[in-house]
């Protein structure tokens, strides 16, 4: 068990009037108390990240989609960099959005709510932002008040009666200090649980309080394990309670196999796909040199197709790295989930050689479009997949390499990591040009992880707390 001392690095006389009310919050058998029984469900969605970009962004926007589905009310509350167009605003009607806005560096004259850029769940992600582990009492603050601005103004003006937060993290926890008397779901992703570690002088801001979060929805076994041990909840029976399992699940109407299996012509090229963050944490540079090796041992010509976006010095050497020597490596940037789909549908291997991932919603969405798939062996992946759907050779695991931190390896065993990596592409390849193509797997994917079972799921517990 991981223990975490009190405000690590922070004097607690510097800390603001938020800070202090999560550092000082007790669990506490809070009632909740509506004035009149609710006759519909009304749901205040939160996520502290930027929609659509990530998992978890991802995740908020199928679940406002079948939210709307249901007639059901809601609005939601996200960040955004400052002077950027609403992401929701094709999906919004008829509910309403209240972006928290931080500074944004393309339009630096536009005034913020929070003045530093989108505070990222991964250290590096997909747009500008700022890391957690540098946050300092200031920050905290800013974060929290920025915040617990638009929180407090939904709460007059929309009235909910369940809240819906993402990530075991600060926004959650702040929403247990503000609305004691409303139910909370939250909703655990593994970057999340990542911050736990990467930014311990934060944790105990979090901990109590996600102890008195009254539903956590978390993809498996695995993942409540760590959620116990990461936040120290107590060893009883009690608080398993608040655990449900959701598993995981991808947009089954765009994420579809061929109609008609493929049949390869001689000389055409073989594609792999990967999809994530360009950054090095996925084994982004080791699947490039993987890749490039293999071109060069192998007469069937490859082709690799980058889908993604990142920022920074990791980004850079990343794309440096691919475009050197000419082979045919393609950075396509971020795609929205249409363009993603008909992307999956026309390659044939989705490579995903992450060091650090809880289980990918992209390795299922690639899996239900008809590819093969190479994944790292991390905790769960398989267990999950093959309890669902059986196991089959359509994907194949890479053995993990020893770590010298959460999510960076050994610098001793890349080699083998890339022969292993190679190896396992060799392996579909050959499968592949045998135009060895079945689609039943993609099929038993889409039919276990879609979201009309997930939100029923969702929509149970939130019946069971709202009314």
């Amino acid at each position: 068990m991981i223990i975490i001392s009190k405000t690590k690095g922070f004097n607690e006389d510097n800390l603001g009037k938020y800070s202090k009310k999560l550092l000082s919050y007790s669990p506490q058998k809070h009632r909740f108390k509506f004035e009149k029984k609710p006759t519909e469900l009304k749901i205040l969605r939160i996520l502290c990240q930027r929609p659509y970009f990530t998992g978890s962004g991802i995740n908020l926007v199928n679940l406002i989609q079948k939210t709307n589905e249901n007639n059901i009310n809601q609005t939601v509350i996200y960040a955004q960099p400052a002077g950027e167009p609403d992401p929701l605003e094709k999906i919004k009607n008829p509910f309403k959005t209240f972006p928290v806005t931080f500074v944004n560096t393309k339009y630096p004259e536009i005034e913020a709510d929070i003045p530093f850029p989108v505070a990222g769940m991964s250290d590096e992600m997909p747009y500008e932002s700022t890391k957690f582990s540098t946050f300092n009492e200031e920050m905290l603050e800013h974060y929290l008040e920025g915040f617990s601005k638009h929180l407090n103004a939904i709460l007059s003006k929309f009235d909910p009666n369940l809240i819906h937060s993402h990530h075991l993290w600060l926004i959650t926890a702040l929403c247990r200090v503000l609305f004691p008397n409303i139910p909370i779901l939250a909703t655990s992703h593994n970057t999340g649980l990542r911050q736990m570690v990467l930014s311990p002088q934060l944790a105990n801001f979090v901990k109590m309080l996600i102890h008195d979060i009254d539903a956590i929805a978390v993809i498996d076994e695995n993942q409540q394990k760590r959620i116990e041990d990461l936040y120290e909840f107590p060893m009883n029976s009690s608080h398993k309670k608040k655990f449900f399992h959701i598993g995981q699940a991808i947009n089954t109407r765009i994420f579809l196999p061929p109609k008609h299996p493929k049949i390869l012509s001689k000389n055409e090229p073989l594609k792999l796909i990967y999809v994530g963050k360009l950054s090095y944490s996925k084994g982004l540079p080791e699947l490039i040199k993987a890749f490039k090796q293999v071109s060069q041992e192998i007469e069937i010509p490859l082709q690799l197709y980058i889908i993604g976006s990142g920022k920074g010095k990791q980004k850079d050497n990343i794309i440096k790295m691919g475009n050197k020597n000419g082979e045919n490596i393609f950075f396509l940037g971020q795609l929205d989930q249409e363009k993603l789909a008909i992307y999956l549908r026309e390659n044939d291997l989705f490579v995903l050689p992450s060091f650090y991932d809880g289980f990918p919603k992209v390795l299922l969405e690639a899996l239900s479009s008809g590819c093969r798939a190479i994944i790292t062996d991390l905790p769960g992946i398989r267990s999950t997949l093959f309890k669902k759907c059986g196991p089959s050779n359509i994907i194949q695991f890479l053995p993990l390499p020893e770590m010298k931190s959460i999510d960076e390896p050994v610098l001793e065993d890349i080699p083998f990591f890339i022969e292993n990596l190679k190896s396992l592409i060799k392996k579909q390849l050959e499968a592949i040009a045998s135009n060895d193509f079945d689609y039943k797997y993609a099929n038993k994917v889409r039919d276990e992880f879609g979201w009309d079972k997930l939100f029923q799921i969702y929509l149970e517990k939130y019946k069971e707390f709202a009314f």
